[in-house]
């Protein structure tokens, strides 16, 4: 029994492992613009990718400007709705990311952390084409991230914002984790069955 509980307390200390900090980069994605939709573990609306050396006069707007690791970045899909990436099951952490307005200066960014539909967080920043804004946030808990733009004085469609190496930690295992634990409880139960036919075995 005691192999038994051994066994068990080694895949709980799987489970329970430490979170693993991930870098989205976007770069290995064509870079013809194309929409997220499931990628990275995550859940994307209304969010796209690009790069922009693909398209002529690209590189001189918020789009090449805002690209932190080449080629590739992340932009909210028609600019006048609102972005978002969130997790099915689980929570992650947002560590940080780099931001830049991709048309317009003054371009207003509100950013909400979200967990089971309660706002955890928000931010709001002022977002140029000239080149990215850093925000480091550490906001721990959420299970959905978006993103909403405005600019005073303009109700155009023009109003995307640029994200480059979003930083998150992910607090649900990898792919790889989980059949670990499968493979692990699986032996679990095939301990305990032995373990009582040996018991039964004793008594008779």
């Amino acid at each position: 029994m005691k192999t038994v509980l051994g066994a068990l307390a080694l895949a709980l200390a799987v489970l329970a492992g430490p979170a693993q900090a991930k870098l989205i980069t976007f770069d290995d994605r064509t870079p013809v613009a194309q929409a997220l939709t499931f990628y990275e573990g995550l859940d994307w609306e209304n969010m796209s990718t690009l790069g922009a050396v693909w398209y002529a006069g690209f590189e001189d707007t918020g789009f090449g400007h805002g690209t932190v690791s080449p080629e590739n970045v992340a932009f909210n899909a028609g600019g006048d709705v609102v972005g978002a990436v969130s997790l099915a099951t689980g929570t992650f952490d947002f560590e940080s990311a780099y931001f830049t307005a991709a048309w317009i200066d003054g371009l207003q960014l509100r950013i909400q952390g979200f967990n089971d539909g309660l706002e955890l967080f928000s931010q709001v920043l002022n977002l140029d084409t000239a080149g990215p804004t850093f925000f480091a946030a550490g906001w721990g808990g959420l299970d959905k991230l978006t993103f909403t733009t405005w600019y005073d004085g303009c109700s155009c469609k023009g109003r995307q914002f640029v994200m480059d190496n979003l930083k998150l930690t992910s607090e649900v295992p990898e792919p790889s984790t989980w059949a670990m634990l499968v493979l692990g409880f699986g032996g679990v139960g095939v301990l305990i069955r032995g373990a009582r036919r040996r018991e039964q075995t004793a008594i008779a």
